[in-house]
């Protein structure tokens, strides 16, 4: 499997956790053994979109958003994050929602004309 599928694995693992979302349940949702669960949240075979919506039926959170998270997460781990990504992540944490932190800023005509970008990101 590449890096970014044993990434996304061991980020479907920690979110399992973070939301007490067991392997029993996953297999369960899935009408499957937890043995194939476990050789997926372990990077040992590639997790699939059944396997992203049961994740994300059981925490209440679509397969989109479910899907989308993990891949940034992934992909943060393997290449770091920008400046700005971390501190929206602190700022997500301590508020307790996401935030939009492109679109904010170009919703102020200061930072339109710094960046040179006069379209609205709405």
């Amino acid at each position: 499997m590449s890096d970014f599928a044993l990434a996304f694995a061991e980020e479907y693992k920690k979110y399992m956790k973070a939301h007490k979302v067991r392997q029993r349940a996953i297999a369960d949702y899935l009408g499957l053994t937890e043995a194939y669960v476990s050789e997926r949240v372990n990077g040992k075979r590639a997790l699939d979109t059944n396997d992203i919506d049961a994740l994300a039926v059981l925490s209440d959170t679509t397969g989109r958003s479910l899907m989308i998270e993990l891949a940034r997460l992934a992909r943060e781990t393997l290449h770091g994050q920008s400046e700005t990504a971390s501190v929206a992540s602190q700022l997500e944490k301590v508020m307790g929602r996401e935030i939009e932190v492109e679109k904010a800023a170009y919703r102020d005509e200061n930072k339109k004309a710094e960046s040179g970008r006069g379209e609205d990101l709405d």
